[in-house]
This record gives C-alpha cells, structure tokens and sequence, in this order.
C-alpha cells in the first residue's frame, strides 16, 4: 500500500508542479464560467477529463498506445486555448449561459485522453519494470483527481469572493482570466 500512496503523492505533485502550468491554465479554463452552485456538474467534469487520461495512461503504460512526445506537446495547449476559445464565445453571447454539460463531459474526456498521453512518458519513467501498472496508475490518477479538485476549489472560492464584493464585474472578471490563460497558452505553444 506504500506503492499506493507514493504514487498518489506523485500524481498530486504532478499537477501542482510550477513548470507544469499547463496543467493549472486547463483546470481553470474548463471552471471558469461556473460558481460553486454548480459544484455536482464540476465534479462530473473533473471526472471526465481524469477518466480520459487515465484510459490512456493505461493503454499507454500497457504499451498499446505511443505516440510521439512532441506531437502530444503541441496538442495540449491547442486543447487549452480551444477551451478559452469556448469560454469567450459563452461569456460574451449571454451572461447566464452555461455550456451544454453533455458535449462539455464527451469534450473534456477527449482533452483527458490528450492530456493522459503528456503524463504517459512521465509515469513510465516511474514504474519499474518488473511492477504492475495498477497500482501506480491508480495512485496516481487519484492524485491527480485530488490535486485538480483543490485547484478547483481555490479558484471557485476566489471567484465567489469577487462575485460578492462586484457582482456587476464578474463577467469581466471571467473574461480577464480567460484572457491571461490565453496568453500564456499562446505563449507556451509559440514561445517555448
């Protein structure tokens, strides 16, 4: 059970690490048109995007799928900026619009997927080749699940807070956010 928590520990460390903010700018754009009101339907989208990097994590750590490193690199902040692409055309067509929660699961699960291949060459260098991929998978999936949860929560807490203090400015206040996350991604998929 030790493999169990290290790997947990890992997964965390994985999502809260400084050089990988790509990570972070992801969780915030999908979260960032919803409050804390909505917290069931955060949960289910958290969920779906771990489920689909965990279904490529294992297929990846069982040596079914490879793809080239590179190639994933480039296509995880695409699927960031298409997130902040999303939230603009939301925020600015109608302030109480919500996205169809249905297309946004079957659409974060397919960014998980995306995402989960990133992770795959990191927690391959983790197990050891005669250990099973379960458990670590499974640890680590868990601490990525919790570390995006507490990102999720931190955010939600400060967009609560500014929803109270300039309820008039939230909308703005969304819309600056979104447009720092893509600024960075742009810089990241043009800059480094």
């Amino acid at each position: 059970m030790s493999d169990f928590w290290f790997y947990l520990k890992e997964g965390i460390n994985h999502i809260l690490d400084p050089e990988g903010l790509d990570h972070f700018y992801f969780i915030l754009s999908f979260c960032l048109l919803y409050t804390f009101k909505d917290w069931k339907k955060i949960l289910g989208l958290v969920t779906a995007f771990t489920i689909g990097h965990c279904i490529t994590l294992f297929l990846s750590g069982l040596d079914m799928v490879s793809i080239n490193p590179d190639h994933i690199e480039a296509l995880i902040p695409i699927t960031i900026l298409l997130s902040c692409i999303h939230n603009f055309w939301v925020i600015l067509k109608d302030k109480n619009t919500k996205p169809q929660l249905t297309i946004t699961y079957l659409i974060l699960l397919a960014f998980g997927l995306i995402h989960g291949l990133g992770f795959s060459n990191y927690i391959k260098r983790l197990i050891f080749d005669d250990e099973s991929i379960v458990l670590p998978l499974l640890g680590f999936n868990v601490g990525i699940e919790l570390a995006q949860l507490l990102i999720v929560a931190g955010f939600l807490s400060l967009i609560s807070i500014v929803a109270i203090v300039a309820k008039k400015h939230t909308k703005w206040v969304r819309l600056g956010v979104n447009l720092i996350i893509t600024i960075f991604v742009l810089k990241l998929l043009f800059l480094d």
